[in-house]
């Protein structure tokens, strides 16, 4: 009788319980990405980070640097980044920005959906949507409509993996070395600019601290109410 009670008492197992106890966990699903030319990357997005890499492999292409220069500016990194708040890196700056600073890249040929300068696409394009942050990767956009479509063979995600590692490791060099180039710079035209003035005669110098003295009390000058 005591048996029998005791069996009474033992929990049936479900078939979902034992299931879940028998079946090996799932394995994260392999990564897949085929661009759909959707345009998606290039029409709705933030400025896009350079390196010097870039910088060199355009310069050495000649005329094609002045193509890409006029698009391209130095912007702080973000705030919470301690090294952001003291370097500016180059970016290239989008057209049409909305209120959320997004825009369209300048060199996105809307109307046949594709890159003006895809031969030489910075590193950071070439990557995408795969990241790297340092110690692992991840989507930069999972909203990216490519993800999970084709057949990606082992040697092509090897390097998709390598060009992201490349692509943090020169945006972090860049980030690096512009901090003390900022420094040069700066302390080479301050030196320029004295230069300038102790070659000016008296006459040119109390004509330069008039302007200075008429600038001044202009931006001072209280601004009346429309």
């Amino acid at each position: 009788m005591a048996d029998d009670k005791k069996k009474k008492k033992e929990k049936v197992k479900t078939p979902k319980e034992e299931t879940e106890k028998t079946e090996p966990a799932k394995k994260p699903a392999k990564f897949k990405f085929e661009c759909t030319r959707c345009g998606a990357c290039c029409q709705n997005r933030d400025s896009i980070p350079i390196t010097f890499t870039d910088l060199a492999r355009w310069t050495k292409q000649g005329s094609f640097m002045n193509v890409i220069l006029p698009h391209l500016e130095l912007r702080g990194l973000s705030e919470d980044d301690e090294l952001g708040k003291l370097a500016l890196v180059p970016y290239i700056i989008m057209e049409d920005v909305d209120e959320n600073g997004k825009g369209k890249c300048p060199f996105y040929d809307d109307e046949n959906k594709m890159c003006n300068i895809y031969f030489t696409i910075p590193i950071f394009c070439k990557t995408f949507p795969l990241s790297f942050n340092g110690e692992k990767y991840y989507t930069s956009d999972p909203t990216c409509e490519g993800i999970g479509k084709g057949d990606m063979t082992k040697e092509a995600l090897i390097e998709m993996r390598n060009n992201a590692v490349r692509d943090y490791n020169e945006r972090a060099d860049t980030t690096i070395a512009m901090v003390p180039l900022q420094g040069l710079f700066i302390r080479h035209f301050m030196k320029q600019s004295q230069q300038t003035v102790d070659r000016l005669s008296d006459e040119e110098k109390e004509q330069l601290d008039e302007l200075i003295k008429k600038s001044k009390d202009e931006s001072e000058e209280p601004q009346e109410d429309s």
